[in-house]
């Protein structure tokens, strides 16, 4: 059952094949985690984003379109409950004061920090196809999938995030 393609586990688990979900859950657990982790930068949040989008996807399987692969589907709804969570964390953080401490290179750390700061400074759109792009490696036509977009739209937010990136960082001689 480990080698089975991902439709027959889905007809597998939709008539209550536990053996199928668990196989489904260690082949996709992967991919959803890295998938919030990649927009929630946290590892809690990421644990309950990818936790609460596998239980949502196997809820949803009897209206899962067989015709689409799982993997999109399923780093779709991660992505979207990592942005939900992580739009709450914020909410309940937005009065806090974060300290930050340096480690042994405190030069690199800044400038992962600046550029962090300067990815969450971006619009959610633009944030998204970033962090997927670079942060996960996926290419344009899958982040298009995960998120539903033509894979036009998709190049283009990435490139007006990088020429925004690229001010944000102090290194607006090299947009054109």
């Amino acid at each position: 059952m480990r080698r089975s393609p991902d439709h027959e586990l889905i007809a597998l688990a939709r008539e209550g094949s536990r053996e199928a979900v668990a196989v489904l859950f260690d082949r996709y657990w992967p991919t959803a985690w890295a998938a919030a982790y990649a927009v929630a930068a946290d590892r809690g949040l990421a644990d309950d984003a990818a936790q609460d989008a596998i239980q949502n996807a196997f809820r949803a399987l009897d209206r899962f379109d067989e015709a689409r692969p799982f993997g999109p589907w399923l780093k779709r709804i991660a992505v979207n409950r990592a942005i939900d969570l992580l739009r709450s964390a914020r909410r309940r953080e937005e009065a806090e004061l974060h300290v930050w401490t340096l480690g042994e290179h405190p030069e690199q750390d800044l400038e992962l920090w600046a550029v962090a700061d300067a990815v969450a400074g971006l619009g959610e759109g633009r944030r998204l196809v970033v962090v997927l792009h670079y942060w996960l490696d996926l290419p344009l036509e899958e982040i298009a999938g995960v998120l539903g977009l033509p894979v036009g739209t998709v190049g283009s937010r990435l490139s007006r995030a990088l020429a925004q990136l690229r001010v944000a960082l102090g290194e607006e001689e090299h947009v054109h």
